[in-house]
Order: C-alpha cells, then structure tokens, then sequence
C-alpha cells in the first residue's frame, strides 16, 4: 500500500511546529527572568544575592555572585600581637627584644586587596579579603529604592531608613567633616551572642541622605573625631544609617586605631564618583537640572530631619 504524500508532508509540517513552539517556549522562559532582574526584580535579585555574602566566604564566591569587581586596590594592615608573646619579649629586655620586635611587625603585616562592586546605581558593596577570604564587607545605599534589611545583633535596621538612635547607645565611634568629605561611624559588637562579629553602621557622604555631623573644633569639650555627647544624642535622633560594615575575623591594629576606614566608611566616593554619568565631560541642561533637583530635594531632607531632632530632644 502506498503512502499517501500529503498526509506524510503534514505529519512532518507539524512535527516542526511544534518544535518551533517548545523552542519558542523555552527561549520565553529563560528570557523573563533576566528581564525581570534587570527592571522590577532588580532590587530583590540584589538584596537575595547579597544576603549570601558572610565573613569568611571565598572572593570567588562573592565574584560568582555579582561578577568581576569594578574597582580593585590593595592596602597593607598589622595583625594585633599576641599578648602572651609581648610578656615573653618584655621579660627578655634589651636589644634582642627590639630585634624581636621588629621582625615579629613584618611578620603581622599582612596585605588587604579592597574590591567594589556598583549595585545597578542603587548602591555599593565593598568587600576586604585576605588571601582571597573575605574578612569584611560593607553595603552602601545611594536609593530611596534600595533599603536592605541588615540584622545588627538582634537588631533589624534598614539601610537609608532606620536611624542611629535605633541602636543602642556605644562610646566608640568616630566623626569627620572637611571641607568637602564627611562622615560617621559607630562600633557594635555582642560578644558570642553575635557571633563575635562587628558591626560599623554609620553615614557615608555618597549615600542616600547623608547628613554631615555637627562638628565644632571652636568648642573646648570637642575631641578629636568624637562628638560630645549633647550633639551626638541630638545628631542619632535624626539622622539615618546609609552604610554597615559587617567584620567577622578582621583583627588589625589600624581598626582599633581609627584609621583603616580613612576619610569613607564603606565605599570610597573620591574613587567611584569618576565613573557617576553625572560627573560627565560633555555637560548638559538635562544634567544640569537633574543635578539641581537632586540637591534639592537632599537639602530638603536634612532640614525635615533637624527639625524632627530638634522636636525629639524639645
């Protein structure tokens, strides 16, 4: 019996339609997710993507999560000495103990490679690492959009939102204000409740709504980068937290001195504003207006904040 032709050139006509519609299908679904984290899912896809960032985790793991880092720069750190040993060496005394030292410093310089990443123009993620393990990072809002949620011990802040006054009250922090950069930090730690991790939440000036602190070197009782505690009471009641640096296994000397974060907890705004399309070469009105509405509105801001601190502490 012979084959009808028309009815095997349909049998094949639809065996190709259909595998043009699965590949159709496919091609569809593989294609909304990646739409949907580059427009509306953006922010979710970011804040999933960085609650899987610890201290402690590989460079490569966090570079598997968001790609290569946009900045990278190295830094050289002291690890703190060992108590037990500096008691050995003091008992020794003399020359060799200085010899000792000496090569026990070099010894405990180690090098930090410092990597960051933009957040799709909602914020920055700086990490520290050590021989490729991360032993920091730090998150930095720049959006009203982009309000993470970080758990300070058994505390839940969100970034851009929460204030300083949410948190308890520590003695150890640090103020800066120039002519142009300022800054604020704080330390928060719990001891084995937390982990035995740090926490430095504070204000960047590249952040979402920063607010300079109230600094007057004229006044007797103000000390080097520390806020006397009038103004600090009234500065924590309204101003809100931009950036949290997170330390789990970083013990350097220069954290304990105050200066391994220099002039930017976080992200460092002198090194990214290079790359901000509002710093463009070729100027425009659009720029120029957007940049006018921009400071505005932050301006705006700052003056409803000191209001409500000063209703607060009234």
């Amino acid at each position: 019996m012979n084959p009808d032709p028309d009815r095997w050139y349909n049998t094949t006509l639809n065996l190709w339609q259909l595998a043009g519609v699965l590949v159709a299908v496919v091609t569809v679904v593989k294609w909304i997710p990646a739409v949907w984290r580059l427009t509306l899912g953006r922010r979710r896809h970011l804040i999933a993507q960085l609650r899987k960032i610890a201290p402690g985790v590989r460079h490569d793991y966090v570079e598997g999560l968001l790609g290569e880092p946009k900045w990278q720069s190295t830094m050289t750190c002291t690890r703190l000495a060992d108590p037990d040993a500096e008691s050995t060496k003091a008992a020794k005394g003399g020359f060799w103990m200085a010899k000792a030292r000496e090569v026990e410093k070099d010894d405990r310089d180690v090098e930090i490679t410092v990597r960051t990443w933009p957040l799709s123009r909602l914020g920055y993620l700086v990490t520290w690492s050590e021989k490729d393990a991360v032993v920091m990072y730090g998150i930095t809002t720049t959006s009203w959009w982009f309000r993470p949620r970080v758990l300070v011990g058994s505390t839940r802040i969100r970034l851009g939102k929460s204030i300083l006054a949410d948190l308890d009250r520590t003695e150890e922090h640090r103020a800066w204000q120039g002519n142009r950069r300022y800054g604020y930090l704080e330390e928060h730690s719990f001891g084995n409740p937390g982990g035995y991790r740090r926490w430095y939440v504070g204000v960047n000036d590249i952040g979402y709504q920063p607010v300079p602190p109230m600094l007057d070197w004229d006044d007797a009782e103000t000390e080097l980068n520390r806020m006397p505690d009038e103004k600090r009471n009234s500065y924590r009641a309204g101003t809100p937290i931009n950036t949290v640096v997170i330390s789990g296994i970083a013990l350097y000397e220069e954290l304990q001195k105050g200066e391994f974060f220099g002039m930017s907890l976080g992200v460092d705004q002198d090194m990214v504003r290079l790359s901000d399309p509002s710093y463009r070469v070729f100027d425009s009105r659009f720029t120029r207006a957007r940049l006018h509405v921009r400071d505005w509105r932050w301006e705006r801001r700052r003056n409803r904040l000191d209001k409500q601190a000063a209703e607060r502490l009234g």
